[in-house]
């Protein structure tokens, strides 16, 4: 039996151990190298002249040809104006990659010795990345959608109820004895206060996959979008936003996706019964997203608020379609990225007060 490629050496050639033994100078022209191809020639950022600029050493920067003035290989990106050592900044990078559930700030602050807030930041901004520059061309062939219920989860009522024997006699009493009319004490399911305002922040992940052709390849491609419920309206919406008009999607029997088959040709499969039809139809790719950004809920996060929701979701859709990469391959498909994003819109200034307003629904 071949091994699989994760278990492999191929798939480890560029390690936090690796990077670690790097000196700064080193992490200086890997950055240097992702943003302008080679070492000798760059674009300034104020000007747009590509040239070979006047370099200062001592400072890593470059002083244009053209219009006299200083850029380094950070200017321009979510990290102009940095403070973090270039081989600190990739360490967080590499070891922000090789989480499979994602990296939580607090820890990656104990693995890089930074302040929480640093990292919290540093984490946001790779996610921004990721978001703004996300592909959302047309998915084609076989597409999985479904919906996830994720945040707003009610916390459990301090006191246990004590089992009623005399409501659980009169039950099985009613079991044995149908023409005795069944006693006992109602179950009531309401939701305390605090509850009911915990639930308000309950959102719904609609994801979106493409399939791959051959058998056992999984999903190619990934889109998600947030909404407020898993309703008819928003799941049309997105699949004429998302989904090519020659493709076939597959869903469950949920009836906010019974209207497909209008434009799609549309297939079904009903989770109350089976996981998958005789027939192969099935949504497994869009369980095995969901079982992703659940792990990262429960393991990593441990809380999603609806703000940043789309942020993360994203940040999982992004890992289940590059996780057959190597970690070098994972950090030129980053750095490419960081590196056409511009200045940080969303954490620039995040614990000065500027703050990004309201969440991002139907995106």
């Amino acid at each position: 039996m071949a091994q699989h490629f994760l278990l492999s050496a191929a798939s480890r050639d560029l390690c936090a151990y690796d990077i670690a033994g790097w000196s700064e100078e080193d992490a200086f022209w890997f950055f240097v190298e992702q943003r302008w191809g080679n070492r000798n020639t760059q674009t300034c950022p104020s000007c747009g002249v590509v040239d070979a600029h006047y370099f200062r050493s001592k400072r890593l920067q470059w002083r244009c040809r053209h219009c006299d003035r200083s850029f380094s290989v950070t200017s321009g990106t979510p990290f102009d104006s940095r403070k973090m050592p270039f081989r600190k900044m990739m360490l967080g990078i590499s070891l922000y990659l090789s989480g499979a559930k994602g990296k939580s700030a607090i820890q990656l602050a104990r693995e890089i010795n930074v302040n929480v807030k640093t990292a919290f930041v540093f984490i946001g901004k790779l996610r921004e990345c990721l978001l703004r520059n996300r592909s959302v061309e047309k998915l084609c062939g076989q597409v999985q959608i479904d919906g996830g219920h994720f945040g707003g989860k009610p916390r459990k009522k301090n006191f246990r109820n004590r089992p009623d024997h005399a409501a659980i006699a009169n039950k099985v009493e009613g079991i044995l004895n149908p023409s005795i009319k069944k006693q006992g004490k109602k179950r009531h399911y309401a939701y305390s206060k605090e509850n009911v305002e915990r639930r308000k922040k309950r959102r719904i992940v609609m994801v979106l996959r493409e399939i791959y052709p051959e058998e056992k390849r999984g999903a190619r491609r990934t889109i998600v979008s947030i909404a407020m419920s898993e309703n008819e309206r928003d799941a049309i919406e997105l699949a004429h936003r998302y989904i090519d008009p020659d493709a076939y999607i597959w869903t469950d029997e949920n009836t906010a996706y019974g209207q497909l088959s209008a434009w799609w040709e549309h297939e079904a499969v009903s989770h109350s019964e089976m996981f998958y039809r005789p027939d192969g139809v099935n949504e497994n790719q869009a369980e095995s997203y969901f079982s992703r950004l659940r792990r990262c809920e429960y393991g990593v996060v441990h809380r999603i608020t609806p703000k940043y929701l789309m942020d993360l979701s994203n940040d999982m859709a992004w890992r289940e379609d590059v996780r057959r990469l190597s970690e070098g391959e994972k950090m030129k498909e980053l750095f490419s990225k960081i590196m056409k994003n511009g200045l940080s819109r969303w954490w620039r200034g995040y614990f000065q007060g500027h703050h990004r307003e309201g969440e991002f629904l139907m995106l």
